[in-house]
C-alpha cells in the first residue's frame, strides 16, 4: 500500500537561547516559531499525526517494514500540509 508522503509546516515552542538572567523589560516580543518536516503519515488522530521520514525494506515484499526517526505532531499546532508525489 502506498503510504501519503506530506510536508508539515507547524508551529512551536522554543526558549530564548541566552539562558540568563534578563531584566523582564528587556524581553522581546514573542514570536511563533515555524518548522517544516516531511514524512510519510503512519499513523493520524484527531489530536496528533505521526510521521516516518525514513522507511525500509521498501523492495522486500517479505521483509516487514521499518521506520525511524518518527514524530508526533499535535494538530494544533500543523499550519499547512502539501502531499507530495514520488
Amino acid at each position: 500500500m502506498k503510504k501519503r508522503l506530506y510536508l508539515i509546516k507547524w508551529v512551536d515552542s522554543y526558549q530564548d537561547t541566552m539562558n540568563v538572567w534578563t531584566g523582564i523589560k528587556m524581553i522581546k516580543p514573542p514570536k511563533n516559531m515555524i518548522c517544516l518536516s516531511v514524512g510519510w503519515i503512519e499513523k493520524e488522530t484527531k489530536d496528533n499525526i505521526t510521521i516516518i521520514p525514513h522507511i525500509s525494506c521498501v523492495n522486500f515484499k517479505k521483509s516487514e517494514r521499518s521506520g525511524t526517526g518518527m514524530m508526533t505532531i499535535p494538530v494544533v499546532s500543523v499550519l499547512e500540509r502539501i502531499k507530495l508525489e514520488y
